[in-house]
């Protein structure tokens, strides 16, 4: 729901001072992210300036589950975009 049905985050995700859920179709940042880091986020939420900005979904999904979270908004990604975070996040060569 907070990033919106097809992961295209809120659109003012990016102005300064605002609290709203980024995209996660590959335009965002999430691609920078390995995917040690992707599960941690949505296990343990996050917060922003100690403020939590997205909630711990740890008790509520299942490794599997989130695994398929993850699968699902990669799957939304460019090729491009995927080809660039397996380089850097699963090969360990960098862009």
């Amino acid at each position: 729901m907070c990033h919106g049905p097809e992961a295209q985050g809120h659109p003012d995700w990016l102005t300064p001072g605002v609290v709203a859920a980024p995209p996660l179709n590959g335009t965002g940042n999430d691609w920078k992210r390995s995917r040690e880091q992707l599960v941690a986020i949505i296990q343990n939420g996050a917060k922003r300036n100690g403020v939590l900005i997205m909630p711990a979904w740890k008790d509520r999904l299942t490794d599997p589950e989130i695994a398929d979270v993850i699968a699902w908004f990669q799957a939304l990604w460019p090729p491009e975009v995927y080809v660039k975070w397996q380089r850097t996040h699963v090969t360990g060569t960098g862009s």
